[in-house]
């Protein structure tokens, strides 16, 4: 099922890249960027936000898909291109703070991970592609569209990541 396949992409693509980095670079700002913890940080509250939503909508709540034309378009290229808008700013709920602990990041990462795979494993698909949370720009997404919403995400975080490691061997060959 691609979406399993998608969900369990999302811990390697975003945390692979960092083992070893110490807890210095983990923490290291970059110009107006967020580091690294907050980036993962960043990825656990916006998956886990979901998680929770359709959790509360499991028994028969949001059952309606609600998304004006613009944002149906604006959901299918996103989902069908894999590629966010440039620009795209984080609604304020998924903010990271200041210094989050990197090891903490990194946990509640992965725990909004299982707690997106618990759902998908013990809801039926019918009932994964019938209930639908909102996403604050292009509307309405039922489960299995949110997977792939997060797998963008991640991806692209993990170009960011990709670039942020690159700097980093670069300013400590500078420092």
């Amino acid at each position: 099922m691609k979406v399993t396949h998608q969900l369990s992409r999302l811990e390697p693509i975003v945390l692979d890249p960092l083992h070893g980095v110490s807890e210095e670079h983990w923490r290291r700002p970059r110009d107006d960027q967020w580091s690294l913890a907050q980036i993962v940080e960043h990825l656990a509250i916006s998956i886990d936000i979901v998680a929770a939503g359709f959790e509360e909508c499991a028994d028969g709540d949001c059952t309606e898909r609600d998304a004006t034309p613009e944002q149906a378009l604006m959901r299918h290229v996103l989902l069908g291109t894999g590629e966010l808008p440039k620009g795209m700013r984080a609604p304020d709920y998924t903010v990271p703070s200041d210094d989050p602990d990197p090891e903490l990041a990194q946990a509640n990462f992965r725990m909004a991970i299982e707690r997106t795979r618990a759902l998908v494993e013990d809801w039926p698909e019918q009932k994964q592609a019938g209930r639908f949370l909102r996403h604050p720009i292009i509307g309405d997404l039922n489960l299995p569209e949110w997977v792939r919403f997060h797998y963008v995400h991640c991806s692209l975080h993990a170009r960011q990541i990709e670039k942020w490691l690159i700097w980093l061997g670069a300013a400590d060959r500078a420092d």
